[in-house]
């Protein structure tokens, strides 16, 4: 028995603090991210250019005016390029990695998605909901690398 879920007032209270002052979406979406910090030993890929905030660097248009967005992540032996394309509302990536194999996993504050990474080092994945998001995928030494997040 949990006495505050099973307890009337407390369901009250409850219920007025999530209409008087409910949890503003960002605070949640961060907590939802931070509970996927279960890689602690991977290597991380940090951010070395971001299209949208890079001076000198044009954000492009592509097909049907959908805006692009490209993303440059790095360790001492793996990089990771991402096209990011926005189109009503949802993303799509188009990953191209150099010295990784096998599966990338997209983790958002939503969940999780996997693409395998093909001979030439890129996958796509679509659908992608905006917020934060980062990448988990193996070295070709073995080892766990993943990028740091980044909001689209």
């Amino acid at each position: 028995m949990n006495l505050i879920q099973d307890d009337p007032l407390f369901q009250r209270l409850r219920t007025v603090a999530e209409q008087a002052d409910p949890v503003p979406e960002s605070v949640l979406e961060a907590g939802r991210a931070a509970f996927l910090l279960r890689r602690l030993d991977a290597e991380l890929a940090e951010l070395v250019m971001d299209s949208a905030f890079d001076a000198g660097t044009v954000l492009v248009r592509g097909p049907g005016d959908d805006e692009v967005r490209m993303l440059s992540f790095e360790t001492d032996r793996v990089s990771v390029d991402i096209q990011v394309t926005t189109t009503e509302g949802t993303r799509s990536l188009l990953v191209v990695v150099e010295g990784a194999s096998g599966d990338v996993t997209i983790e958002t504050s939503a969940g999780t998605s996997t693409a395998s990474i093909d001979s030439e080092g890129r996958c796509s994945v679509t659908g992608i909901p905006a917020g934060t998001v980062r990448l988990h995928l193996t070295a070709d030494d073995g080892s766990a690398v993943t990028t740091s997040w980044v909001s689209l």
